[in-house]
């Protein structure tokens, strides 16, 4: 689960495979970048230098977090790479023997399998390696067991490689996100009744690790990465709102302590831990404004639009064009609910950074960009103030709404919490093993 902040490792790519974006969304990005847009940024004194470069890089870094950030050449380049290691994984996992006590090359083969995406090679070549004698590169060969086991969708075989790397390790970025590969690839799970208590647990222990580093006023860092505090507050504010959706208790209120620190005043990390609060805080509540008052997408213009948030089922995706992967999650939810209309919503100044007044360039791609969703999802261009209401600085993100009630105010930055929502518009309910 990636968010704005986290550098990753060669260790915790969860989806080597990336759609590409285009060409539009590349040009849309750049004119973001250029006209600087500061996302999460509170009205607040001005940052120093070193703080505004690291705001002023957020949108870029929440791009290249998200899983279809590639342009079609990276694309076409990836896959030969993937399909030539998918090739020789399998080849040479058929016979081990000329290397089988070579503890440099039985790693190397793990990793190939996991570039190539043959997890079950992977997984065997993992403990190989492991019943080596003293293997040099053990806590980066079970961060790659954990990997495999996320592949196979076993989180289950994952959790107990996590608790070993947690109990043989000091706890840095790369097990850091190999905790948010478990999390989430169990989050929200229908299929199997304990993977949801799995990401409970792992949620626990991932932020019985953080909350201190945050009390100090640090990020985490790892050999190979690093995730920056504001990311950190963001995986806490998460996995209390798993605990605050399955019925257990959370730990808001000592984030909110976290925030209010004098140690944060003056960091880019402030404002974004600010918003990732005030995100959950509104669930539960009422609605922060009554409605959406903005322009709809017609065929040749754009026509005022009041959408009600106190009446019937709503739900709002914010989203910006350089947010690859808001495309394909706009059409995983309406397939899950073809009766539902789905306001995809956004501002012209989320798109650019500048003013918040109609842009000609945003205009054509987001009219480009309408084309491939399907007719009951409904561009709404709002006023940025109203994305602001909702604390959206994340995109895309998911807001469901149901008479006036916010049930869910998301990023919508990984597959657990796109699950999460899924399973609120099918009423649907993981199972949940008692708690204690």
């Amino acid at each position: 689960m990636m968010a704005c902040g986290r550098v990753p490792s060669p260790w915790s790519d969860a989806s080597p495979i990336r759609q590409a974006s285009g060409a539009l969304v590349s040009v849309i990005l750049l004119l973001a970048i250029c006209q600087n847009r500061v996302l999460g940024q509170e009205k607040s004194n001005p940052l120093s230098p070193t703080e505004s470069y690291k705001v002023a890089l957020a949108p870029f870094t929440a791009t290249r977090s998200q899983s279809d950030d590639l342009t079609d050449a990276d694309k076409v380049a990836l896959g030969i790479g993937m399909a030539r290691a998918a090739h020789d994984c399998l080849a040479l996992s058929s016979n081990t023997t000329s290397f089988s006590e070579n503890a440099t090359e039985l790693f190397a083969l793990a990793q190939l399998c996991i570039f190539g995406q043959q997890f079950e090679p992977a997984r065997a070549n993992v403990l190989n390696y492991l019943a080596l004698p003293q293997p040099p590169q053990r806590e980066h060969a079970l961060l790659l067991l954990v990997r495999a086991f996320v592949g196979l969708r076993a989180p289950d075989s994952a959790e107990p490689q996590i608790a070993t790397l947690l109990h043989d390790y000091p706890y840095d970025a790369s097990i850091h996100m190999a905790i948010d590969q478990v999390i989430d690839e169990a989050e929200g799970s229908l299929f199997v009744p304990n993977f949801n208590d799995i990401a409970l647990q792992l949620c626990q222990a991932q932020t019985a690790a953080t909350l201190p580093v945050l009390k100090g006023g640090k990020t985490l860092e790892g050999k190979d990465s690093t995730v920056s505090a504001g990311t950190l507050f963001i995986d806490a504010v998460r996995c209390a709102a798993l605990a605050r959706s399955t019925g257990r208790s959370d730990n808001l209120n000592e984030l909110a302590s976290v925030v209010q620190q004098s140690s944060w005043a003056g960091t880019a990390d402030l404002a974004v831990m600010q918003r990732a609060l005030r995100r959950e805080q509104i669930v539960g509540k009422r609605v922060p404004i009554e409605s959406l008052d903005g322009h709809v997408m017609a065929t040749a213009s754009l026509s005022p639009r009041v959408v009600s948030l106190t009446r019937g089922r709503r739900l709002a995706v914010p989203f910006t064009l350089w947010s690859p992967s808001a495309s394909e999650i706009l059409r995983t939810l309406a397939q899950t609910a073809p009766q539902q209309i789905i306001y995809a919503i956004t501002s012209w100044r989320a798109n650019t950074g500048g003013e918040d007044k109609p842009s000609s360039q945003v205009l054509d791609g987001l009219r480009s960009w309408q084309r491939s969703l399907p007719q009951h999802v409904l561009i709404l261009i709002v006023p940025d103030t109203e994305l602001d209401s909702f604390a959206a600085d994340i995109f895309p993100a998911g807001i469901l709404i149901s008479d006036g009630k916010v049930l869910m105010n998301s990023p919508l930055s990984g597959k657990g919490e796109q699950r999460r929502l899924l399973n609120l518009l099918s009423g649907q309910t993981p199972h949940l093993l008692p708690s204690h």
